[in-house]
C-alpha cells in the first residue's frame, strides 16, 4: 500500500507536469538546454557566427549572441551555451523522439518523488516513505520547477538518487560505485554543488552505513573506515568529471571555466547575509514550519535507540547544499530556492518521521490515520501556497517566447536578423535567424548596424516586449529616426510583443505626406 501511495504521487507529479508544462524555449536559461542539446544531437558544442569578424563595432561578439550564451574563449566568431551538460546531454537522447527534451523533467520529478518514498523507507518506515512522497510531489518549489525545462528537479533527482545508493535501498548494502555514477550526472548537471559528493564519500567511508532502525534489526551494523568504498565513489564520479572538464576546455578555454564568468565575480563573501535572511524565510514562507522540524530529527531518532547516521547525513546535505549558495548572487525572488532543491526530499522526509514520533506518542494507535490527515492537510497547503505563486500558470506566462520564437521562425524573411534583447534565446532556438543585442550597441549606431545587416544580405527587423519600448527610444531616439518607433509595427504577437521592419518607416512617412490634406 504505501509503495503504491508513492506511485500515486510519482504518476501525479509527471501529470501535473505534462498538463501544466511551458514546453518552451525562455529566457536564458531554458532556452540554454535545449539549444545545447540541439548542437550535441548535431555533434558540435558552439555556433559560429562570421558577423562578428565583419561587424564594424567594439565588442560585436556580444552583439552577435543570443541569451544563454556566451562568446567563446576559443574563436572570436564563435558563440557557445553557457549552460552546464547534464541535462542538455538527457535532452539529446530524449530529443530522437519529437517533443521528448521537455520530457525529462517530468520524469526526473516523478523519479525524486518515487526515490523519497525509498529513502523515508530505508531511513524509518514504508510509511514514513509515502508521506513524504506525497509531501515532495505537493512541494511549492517542486511544482513551480517540474513545469520547465530547467536543471533544478534533474539536479534533485540525481543527488537523490546517489544519496539512496550510498546509504542502500533496502538492506542498507551501500552501493558506492553507482553512488559515484549518479553523482556524476548530478554534477554535470549542476557543477556547483560537487561538494556534496564529498559529503557521500565521507559517509560511505565513515563506516556509518547500516545503523538505521531497518538495519539494526537485521544485523550488527558495519563499523570501521571504509577507504575502498571512498575510492569506489571516486572511480563512478571520475569520467563525468573528465568530460565535464573536456568539454569547458573545448568551450572556455580551460577545464575549470564555466559559462557564467569567473567565480569570483559570481560568488562573494558580502552575499552572504543577504541570502541568509532570504533563503530560510523562503522555505518556511513556502513550505510552512513544517519542514523545520526536519532540525530534530537526528535527536528524536538517537532517542528512540535508532541510531541518527543517515539523519545527519541528510543534514549535512543540507547544510552543504545552503551553504554553497549563500555567497552567489542576490536575488529577491523566491522562486530562486529551487536552488537548493536537492535538500527538499531529506527535509521532508526527516520532518515526517520527526512528526510521525510526536503522533505515536500520543495516538500510537491511531498513528497511520491522524498521519493521513496531517500529510493531507500539509499538503493542500502547500498546493495552495504554489497555485498563489503562480506555478500552474507558467504555460501562459511563458507564452509570449514560443510566439516570438516561431512568429520569427514562420513569417520572417529568411534573411532576417532580428534585432532583440528579452526575446534572443527564444528567436535563436525557434528560427535559427541571427540575432542582435540591441542594448549592445552604442546610442549613436543604429543606423550604422542596420546598414552593416543589410551590406551583408539581411534583412534587418526589430522585435520588442512592450517593456522594452521605452529603453529602445531613450536608447537611440537622439541619433536615429528609427529609434523613434513611430510607425506602426509589421505585426503584434499577444499583449506584449511588437515587430517592426525599419524600412516601413520610409514608406509609412512617405504615404501619409502624399495623402491629400482633408
Amino acid at each position: 500500500m504505501p509503495a503504491a501511495i508513492a506511485i500515486t504521487g510519482a504518476l501525479a507529479l509527471f501529470v501535473v507536469a505534462i498538463n501544466w508544462g511551458t514546453f518552451a524555449a525562455g529566457g536564458s536559461d531554458s532556452s540554454c538546454y535545449l539549444n545545447q542539446a540541439r548542437l550535441f544531437r548535431s555533434g558540435t558544442t558552439h555556433i559560429e557566427q562570421p558577423l562578428v569578424s565583419r561587424a564594424p563595432w567594439p565588442r560585436a561578439e556580444w552583439t552577435f549572441t543570443p541569451a544563454g550564451h556566451v562568446p567563446s574563449a576559443v574563436g572570436r566568431d564563435v558563440i557557445v551555451p553557457m549552460c552546464p551538460p547534464g541535462l542538455p546531454l538527457l535532452m539529446t537522447v530524449a530529443g530522437v523522439v519529437r517533443g521528448g527534451e521537455f520530457l525529462i523533467v517530468p520524469l526526473a520529478g516523478a523519479l525524486a518523488v518515487w526515490l523519497t518514498f525509498v529513502l523515508g523507507r530505508r531511513l524509518d518506515s514504508p510509511r514514513t516513505g509515502a508521506a513524504a512522497a506525497i509531501l515532495l510531489a505537493c512541494s511549492p518549489s517542486v511544482l513551480f520547477q517540474v513545469v520547465q525545462p530547467m536543471t533544478d528537479v534533474a539536479a534533485m533527482a540525481w543527488w537523490l538518487l546517489a544519496a539512496v545508493l550510498a546509504i542502500g535501498w533496502r538492506d542498507g548494502e551501500s552501493r558506492p560505485f553507482a553512488a559515484g555514477l549518479a553523482a556524476a550526472m548530478a554534477a554535470l548537471t549542476r557543477p556547483n554543488l560537487l561538494p556534496l559528493a564529498v559529503v557521500l564519500a565521507a559517509y560511505v567511508g565513515s563506516g556509518l552505513s547500516g545503523t538505521s532502525s531497518e538495519v539494526a534489526r537485521a544485523g550488527p551494523a558495519k563499523t570501521g573506515p571504509h577507504i575502498r568504498n571512498v575510492w569506489a565513489v571516486v572511480v563512478g564520479l571520475a569520467p563525468g568529471l573528465v568530460f565535464l572538464a573536456v568539454l569547458q576546455w573545448n568551450m572556455y578555454g580551460s577545464p575549470i571555466a564555466t559559462g557564467y564568468g569567473p567565480a569570483q565575480d559570481l560568488f562573494k563573501t558580502a552575499n552572504i547575509l543577504s541570502n541568509l535572511q532570504r533563503y530560510p524565510r523562503w522555505l518556511v514562507e513556502t513550505h510552512t514550519p513544517f519542514i523545520a522540524l526536519a532540525l530534530a530529527a537526528p535527536f528524536v531518532m538517537r532517542r528512540r535507540g535508532e541510531g541518527g547516521a543517515e539523519a545527519w547525513l541528510g543534514l549535512a546535505i543540507v547544510a552543504t547544499t545552503l551553504a554553497l549558495y549563500l555567497p552567489y548572487q542576490v536575488f529577491d525572488d523566491w522562486y530562486y530556492i529551487r536552488f537548493l532543491l536537492p535538500a527538499l526530499p531529506w527535509l521532508t522526509v526527516l520532518s515526517v518521521i520527526v512528526v510521525d514520533r510526536a503522533v505515536s506518542r500520543v495516538a500510537a494507535a491511531r498513528t497511520a490515520a491522524v498521519m493521513a490527515v496531517i500529510v493531507i492537510g500539509v499538503g493542500a497547503l502547500w498546493v495552495t501556497i504554489a497555485q498563489q505563486r503562480r506555478a500552474f500558470e507558467l504555460a501562459q506566462l511563458e507564452r509570449h517566447f514560443v510566439e516570438a520564437g516561431t512568429f520569427a521562425a514562420e513569417h520572417l524573411p529568411a534573411n532576417a536578423a532580428v534585432l532583440t534583447v528579452r526575446h534572443s534565446g527564444s528567436v535563436h532556438y525557434y528560427s535559427r535567424r541571427p540575432t542582435i543585442s540591441w542594448d549592445t550597441l552604442e546610442p549613436g549606431t543604429l543606423d550604422r548596424a542596420l546598414g552593416f545587416l543589410r551590406e551583408q544580405g539581411l534583412t534587418p527587423i526589430l522585435l520588442l516586449d512592450t517593456s522594452e519600448e521605452a529603453a529602445f527610444r531613450q536608447r537611440f531616439d537622439a541619433a536615429s529616426p528609427i529609434g523613434r518607433l513611430d510607425w506602426p509595427p509589421m505585426a503584434r504577437l499577444g499583449r506584449t510583443i511588437r515587430v517592426y521592419d525599419p524600412a516601413d518607416r520610409a514608406r509609412y512617412f512617405a504615404l501619409a505626406s502624399a495623402q491629400p490634406f482633408r
